[in-house]
């Protein structure tokens, strides 16, 4: 009786489990068992070709275990990385950029004093770009409250609002960084990474945190 010998194909043997492995290694050894005791004896497999198919099968069933260690990891570390983000929530998180005013006093953190001799300001402006309200710094002063109010005294309407050093008169824009911030109410996770909703509703990227306290 002739068999037609047993051909190992890589996209037959992609089992999704290591039982899944275990189960097509052992029919692998059924059929080739099969094969050879039927084999013709005047054109017995060649002992390179029964090697060349274990082999194969071999590396197959190997790539497959090492995909799954691979994905078990993956796991590990995103449980781990979820446990340290559920750790900030109740901190007080300082970012550098836009923020949420929601019609309280905020209070501003700059990374250095700007200028020693007290002639800079913080300019506040709105997603349109439109100043809503100054406020002048002290020489060497790096932490200040605003309280709210826009140029013509009266309260700023609450939204998306940008803080700026920038020089009194020039008003040339200074690079000095200027942190706020709020609690950590809830993390997000979305396809670019990490968020932390703060209590003001302001979003925060992960990569923006500057400090938590």
């Amino acid at each position: 009786m002739e068999i037609a010998q047993v051909e190992i194909q890589n996209t037959n043997l992609a089992p999704s489990s290591e039982k899944g492995v275990s189960q097509d290694f052992e029919t692998f050894l059924r059929m080739l068992t099969t094969q050879i005791q039927n084999q013709d004896p005047l054109s017995p497999m060649a002992a390179d070709q029964f090697a060349s198919q274990l082999a194969t099968f071999s590396m197959v069933e190997q790539q497959t275990l090492t995909n799954q260690n691979i994905g078990s990891l993956i796991n590990m570390l995103s449980a781990s990385r979820i446990s340290n983000f559920a750790s900030v929530v109740g901190r007080y998180a300082l970012h550098d950029g836009p923020f949420n005013y929601s019609g309280s006093a905020i209070a501003f953190e700059l990374g250095e004093a700007p200028r020693q001799d007290g002639d800079a300001k913080l300019t506040i402006t709105n997603e349109r770009g439109a100043l809503v309200a100054e406020v002048n710094l002290n020489a060497g002063q790096t932490r200040l409250q605003w309280d709210g109010k826009a140029l013509d005294g009266s309260l700023a309407a609450t939204g998306l609002l940008t803080v700026e050093v920038r020089g009194i008169g020039d008003n040339a824009l200074i690079n000095v960084p200027v942190y706020t911030g709020g609690l950590v109410e809830e993390i997000q996770f979305g396809e670019t990474g990490a968020e932390l909703l703060l209590a003001n509703g302001t979003v925060v990227g992960e990569a923006d945190v500057a400090k938590l306290r």
